[in-house]
């Protein structure tokens, strides 16, 4: 039995009808024409665009952790339920999650250790300036904030992470358009020639880090980075002497998302890195296959600190390797309507004295300059509020890209079509 087959029209996805006198595809919807080869060229784009990608990971097997009576030492904190595992020289006397001063000494069994440790490099007293550091300044933290809460209450914890590396290739589709714009007496034009345009590769991943506590909040850990690999070193106990370990209670597999959409977010802004010479870009799909991926079990230094304010419990955290600080303060809601206030009012009288010098004053240059002043007062007012929070969630693994495995192969641009349109000019 024969096949009927149906071409959609690449700009509007309508039938396309074969049109004998012109040689060419006619949409019957939006009345724009294609030669066969620009018909075929949006077939394969089309084609392209409904490839899929193939992300999957080797995971590494851990032997467990335990004494000679097969159990550890840990602590669990009865407010939160967080697990955290300790050396016999550890003194946990607070949980670094929720501030609660009761933790309850229990053993655990079954409790895997790391593949490998980044080693805390900075100390205590470094970490505590780092929070410091981070108040001073604050032009719109409470009064009696720093003084009031556990600022010097510290602990330094090693974090359970999957630290994933694989090799990534594949492509990614774009659909792109040059514009020229032109004029006569009757209109205006805007002639847009759209593209497929596709752009592959290949490139290395070495160690991207997801946290593995569920306790952990993911954005504070992913504002923590980035960590140097290069100095993690094998499992030894030693490293634990006077610090905590939590409990990693998210599995590899179940971390993989977060991986690959960090893998793909990288894979595709490097290709699109790659398209010149257009005035728009937009993606349309990618196709990224893994290999040699795999996923290792490590712990990475952590200072934690939490205190509490006006019933809220904020926590800060600082990079044990490199001494970056994260974390969010509390907004003093007067301080924050002042600092508009002193915004719109400065900027204001700014404005009416370059009016008074310049212009003409009057009740429209006042009523134009107010509106004015206030939106740059809310402005600042968002600016201040701004630099209270520096957690965000990474989604792209830029830093663990080996830069020298980048390979691009050679671009594929194919014409698609032409649409122009005509805007009529108002006659006068």
């Amino acid at each position: 039995m024969s096949e009927v087959t149906n071409f959609k029209c690449p700009g509007c996805g309508a039938k396309l009808t074969y049109n004998g006198e012109k040689g060419e595809m006619a949409c019957e919807h939006c009345g724009a024409s294609f030669t066969m080869e620009q018909v075929k060229a949006a077939e394969e784009a089309e084609k392209e665009n409904g490839a899929g990608s193939s992300l999957s990971w080797e995971h590494v097997s851990q032997g467990t952790l335990t004494d000679e009576s097969g159990k550890i030492k840990g602590y669990v904190c009865p407010s939160c339920n967080a697990e955290m595992v300790a050396t016999d020289l550890t003194a946990a006397t607070e949980c670094p999650y929720c501030g609660n001063p009761s933790i309850v000494v229990q053993s655990f069994e079954g409790v895997y250790k790391p593949d490998v440790v980044v080693p805390f490099a900075v100390n205590k007293e470094t970490a505590k300036s780092k929070l410091k550091e981070f108040i001073k300044g604050k032009k719109l933290l409470p009064s009696n904030f720093a003084n009031g809460n556990r600022i010097d209450n510290i602990t330094g914890l090693y974090v359970p992470f999957w630290l994933f590396s694989c090799h990534a290739d594949g492509f990614a589709t774009f659909e792109c358009f040059k514009e020229r714009n032109w004029s006569d007496a009757n209109a205006d034009y805007t002639k847009k020639d759209y593209y497929s345009v596709k752009r592959s590769g290949e490139m290395d991943f070495l160690r991207i880090p997801v946290d593995a506590a569920t306790q952990m909040d993911d954005a504070t850990m992913d504002s923590l980075e980035p960590y140097d690999m290069s100095k993690a070193v094998p499992y030894d106990a030693a490293y634990f002497s006077g610090y905590l370990a939590d409990k990693y209670d998210v599995s590899s597999k179940d971390s993989e998302p977060r991986a690959n959409d960090r893998v793909r977010t990288t894979f595709v802004n490097k290709m699109q890195e790659a398209v010149k010479g257009y005035d728009s870009i937009l993606k349309k799909n990618e196709s990224i296959n893994l290999t040699g991926g795999k996923s290792e079990y490590a712990m990475l230094p952590v200072w934690m600190m939490s205190g509490k304010f006006e019933g809220k419990t904020y926590h800060f955290a600082v990079n044990g390797q490199t001494g970056r600080m994260v974390g969010e303060l509390p907004v003093d809601k007067s301080k924050y309507w002042a600092q508009i206030a002193k915004g719109t009012g400065v900027t204001f009288l700014i404005i009416m004295l370059l009016v008074f010098i310049f212009g003409s004053l009057d009740g429209t240059a006042a009523g134009i300059a107010f509106v004015v002043a206030l939106i740059i007062g809310f402005i600042r007012g968002a600016i201040l509020k701004g630099s209270m929070k520096n957690i965000s969630k990474r989604t792209q693994a830029n830093e663990y890209m080996v830069k020298e495995s980048l390979k691009m192969r050679a671009p594929i641009d194919r014409f698609l079509y032409t649409k122009t349109e005509r805007k009529e000019k108002t006659q006068n």
